[in-house]
């Protein structure tokens, strides 16, 4: 079977087609990486409010153990990295915003 002419015929403006592919794959890679990490420390965040909140308890309690102490800094823990970036609190996106500009690309 033969390929007709210009399905074999190399075309130069296919290479800058597949550079700006790369490039447009590039910063798609480069913002989720960014989203990523605004998300990570708005879920670290978070978690030092919920840590600071406990720790400001007033007294001993009856349910007081460390098997307690572990499951609350579990439930912290998921609580943070589930509401990160849903919470409403907006830091997360505001250190997005922040940062894209220095993408490559500004975002808005």
């Amino acid at each position: 079977m033969t390929l007709p002419p210009v399905a074999t015929a190399f075309d130069a403006r296919q290479t800058s087609s597949l550079g700006d592919a790369r490039i447009a794959a590039k910063a798609t890679r480069d913002e989720d990486r960014l989203r990523g990490a605004a998300e990570g420390f708005e879920a670290l965040f978070l978690n030092q409010i919920l840590q600071s909140g406990r720790a400001a308890s007033f007294g001993d309690s009856l349910t007081e153990s460390s098997a307690t102490q572990t499951a609350q800094s579990l439930l912290d823990s998921t609580l943070t990295e589930v509401g990160a970036g849903r919470a409403g609190l907006g830091l997360s996106e505001a250190i997005y915003r922040q940062f894209s500009a220095h993408l490559g690309g500004a975002q808005e």
